[in-house]
């Protein structure tokens, strides 16, 4: 079972594949337990611009790297807020690599070693060659203190 709505799917790897040969990235937010009222952000991956403003610190590109714009996530966040909704599901895409939670990854969903939207699950879509090879979703697993693949 796919833990969010068959369209919104459809619709991030339709994003994953307009994006391509660069990572996409993207929210969606809904109330739990209802897929069908999802709504789905495509956000901004702004990776680019920052390499090429500090490519010391932002050492990678927006082919192997995504950095959602911080203005906004926050008016996602606001507007999850105001009408009661939570963040249920970040996505993004790897082109030309599987689809597996990276170290990169993994530290990007984290803040001082613990989760940082512990109740978000993850999608990865693997694209090579402008298809779709694979898609995987991910979620904090406390007991073991680690973000684990789902089995759908």
């Amino acid at each position: 079972m796919i833990p969010w709505a068959e369209d919104k799917l459809a619709e991030a790897r339709e994003h994953a594949l307009a994006e391509y040969p660069n990572e996409c990235c993207g929210i969606v937010i809904g109330k739990p337990d209802h897929p069908e009222k999802d709504i789905i952000f495509q956000c901004t991956n702004i990776q680019n611009q920052l390499h090429e403003q500090d490519p010391q610190t932002y050492r990678r590109d927006a082919r192997t790297a995504y950095f959602i714009d911080p203005g906004e996530l926050m008016r996602i966040m606001k507007k999850a807020a105001e009408q009661d909704l939570v963040i249920k599901l970040f996505y993004h895409s790897h082109p030309e690599h599987d689809a597996y939670f990276s170290e990169e990854d993994k530290q990007m969903a984290l803040f001082d070693n613990e989760p940082a939207y512990p109740d978000a699950r993850y999608l990865v879509i693997s694209v090579y060659n402008r298809e779709i090879r694979d898609q995987a979703f991910f979620e904090w697993n406390p007991e073991t203190q680690g973000f684990e693949k789902l089995s759908l």
